[in-house]
């Protein structure tokens, strides 16, 4: 498949038929299955040109019959799409202390998962080894060959220049990270913001699909946002947008890890919920529980933990007032770890937002908790590939 992609990418706009082919590949990767009348009118084409290049792509063994669309009447159409097993993405998200890991087929199907916190991104050399090494390993353990890898998506904490392929806060060298990884992996290497890359999967698949003006909250070790603006997601000049996590909102000694005083990610983060835990609940201090432990706390009923996540999600609401009216916003997502405890904590966010904005702009945001969960980062990555493989 990616080779069949190479080759339409060749004629540059050059062959009409191939860019005719490129769109209709491009929209049953993004949709999935589809009728011929539904992709004749997705892509202007008339229903005997649609029904030829879908032939054509059915006897190259590209496109399948996958099944018939119900109908009230008449005879059922046949729906379309690509052969699953023709090709892969990989998504791979890099934290601080996590590695996860996802293969998926050009049917949006999750093939294969791995994830592991015994990960150190600081340690920059051992980091990057790992990462180089252990991506092949576990696609050569699913037994999928090289040449079925479109490309491989990978979201990193910190600033990300997406556009160059560079990573400057971790896994940073003289070369971009992005061509280091594709020299030695051999297939296209993507590179992004993991919060972008988080907001580009809500985009595509989630709640943000058709809507023009959103923020992404991702709420997780750290804090990032994403930015959709007028149907585009927001990336600044140098790609470093959605750092606000890092603007100064309270008058605290409390050292944030970009290195400043009083950033918002000290009050509303998982780092900030580890520390604010351990200062209250003096039984469990000892034991120095990480924040997805205290997330699930919440789930036996622990009103510490309860009571931290309220008061969170409130500073949130606060922080966010100040975004809804320099940005306008129609709609604010909340994702990233904390979705297990994003429905205790939107009524808060609401309340934080109401208290401290102008009543029409937060009347004119909707606020919405991810239905995505933990496949955001792997949808995204499979977006970021898409938008680049064809040209």
């Amino acid at each position: 498949m990616r080779a069949y992609i190479e080759t339409l990418n060749a004629t540059n706009g050059r062959n009409n038929q191939h860019t005719q082919t490129k769109k209709i590949l491009q929209y049953l990767l993004q949709e999935g299955e589809k009728t011929i009348p539904e992709i004749k009118d997705f892509s202007g084409l008339s229903l005997p040109t649609a029904t030829k290049l879908i032939n054509e792509l059915i006897e190259q063994g590209i496109l399948v019959e996958s099944g018939k669309r119900e109908s009230s009447g008449g005879r059922p159409p046949s729906l379309f799409c690509l052969d699953s097993s023709l090709g892969y993405i990989v998504g791979v998200e890099l934290l601080i202390n996590s590695f996860r890991f996802s293969i998926v087929n050009l049917n949006h199907e999750l093939i294969y998962e791995y994830e592991t916190d015994n990960f150190d991104i600081n340690n920059r050399d051992e980091a990057f080894n790992f990462v180089a090494r252990t991506v092949p390993d576990l696609i050569s353990k699913k037994g999928i060959p090289d040449a079925k890898i479109l490309g491989v998506g990978i979201g990193i904490t910190g600033r990300v220049d997406g556009k160059k392929g560079i990573s400057y806060s971790f896994l940073n060298f003289d070369t971009p990270l992005a061509k280091l990884l594709s020299e030695r992996w051999g297939y296209p290497v993507y590179i992004d913001n993991d919060t972008r890359l988080m907001t580009l999967g809500e985009q595509n698949f989630g709640f943000a699909r058709e809507k023009s003006n959103i923020i992404y909250v991702n709420l997780s070790r750290g804090l990032g946002i994403g930015f959709i603006s007028n149907g585009h997601l927001h990336s600044g000049e140098s790609g470093f947008a959605g750092e606000f996590g890092h603007i100064h909102f309270e008058d605290n000694d409390k050292l944030c890890v970009c290195g400043k005083k009083g950033c918002l990610e000290t009050v509303v983060s998982g780092y900030a919920l580890e520390r604010q835990f351990q200062d209250l609940d003096q039984a469990n201090a000892a034991k120095k529980l990480k924040y997805r432990e205290i997330i699930q706390l919440v789930h036996t009923s622990d009103q510490t933990a309860r009571g931290l996540l309220i008061e969170m999600g409130e500073r949130l609401g606060q922080a966010l007032s100040m975004l809804v009216q320099t940005l306008n916003p129609g709609l604010i997502i909340l994702g990233g770890r904390f979705t297990d405890v994003a429905e205790l904590m939107k009524y808060p966010v609401i309340k934080g937002l109401s208290l401290f904005g102008l009543p029409q702009l937060v009347g004119d945001c909707e606020i919405k908790t991810s239905t995505l969960g933990d496949k955001t980062t792997m949808l995204g990555a499979y977006t970021l590939v898409m938008e680049n493989v064809f040209q």
